[in-house]
């Protein structure tokens, strides 16, 4: 069944674009769980939140899940080390400009993911593909904030993203066959 869904008429006659590493706006529970299903992907992470406090918090959510598992015996100190090398925080979305993909897990108010996506769209390189985590929002309006609304698409992940397996892929109306392609190789 898995296999089935990856056969979407969007993706079939495009190549994915390259996919090693990930930027995440945000980092709530929804944000951080991201970040860890990323990282356990051996991708490596920038995190951007408002302010210093907010990545504090953002940091620590994150070594929370792996801390877990430590404590658990499921993984070493020196593994959870290792995976925490591949992540990065910051207060400065210049931290994103060089990502491949970029997931915004920022508050539920269409006001808040336009700016986001309008400070994405001004500093993330040109192919870079810019995803959206609302389960609820008009794609299609948080798209149109850019001037890249084919590299526009929505990623809604369930909670905790890092260990619920279904990733819903949201097609807005001008996103690019890559971009979908992108999303399924996610």
């Amino acid at each position: 069944k898995k296999r089935r869904t990856v056969k979407v008429p969007e993706a079939a006659a495009a190549t994915p674009r390259p996919l090693q590493s990930v930027g995440v706006v945000g980092g709530g529970t929804m944000g951080a769980g991201i970040a860890v299903a990323a990282l356990d992907a051996g991708l490596p992470v920038t995190m951007v939140e408002r302010d210093e406090a907010s990545i504090t918090r953002g940091r620590a959510n994150v070594e929370k899940v792996y801390d877990g598992l430590v404590a658990k015996g499921r993984m070493t100190p020196e593994a959870k080390a290792k995976v925490m090398a591949r992540y990065t925080g910051s207060t400065d979305y210049v931290a994103l400009a060089q990502v491949d993909l970029v997931i915004e897990a920022v508050f539920e108010d269409i006001e808040v993911k336009k700016a986001v996506f309008r400070e994405l769209d001004r500093l993330c390189k040109p192919c870079a593909v810019l995803a959206t985590n609302t389960s609820y929002l008009d794609i299609d309006a948080i798209a149109a904030a850019t001037a890249r609304p084919q590299d526009v698409i929505g990623l809604h992940f369930f909670s905790p993203a890092n260990i619920m397996k279904l990733l819903e892929i949201v097609v807005p109306a001008q996103v690019a066959p890559d971009v979908v392609a992108t999303a399924f190789v996610l």
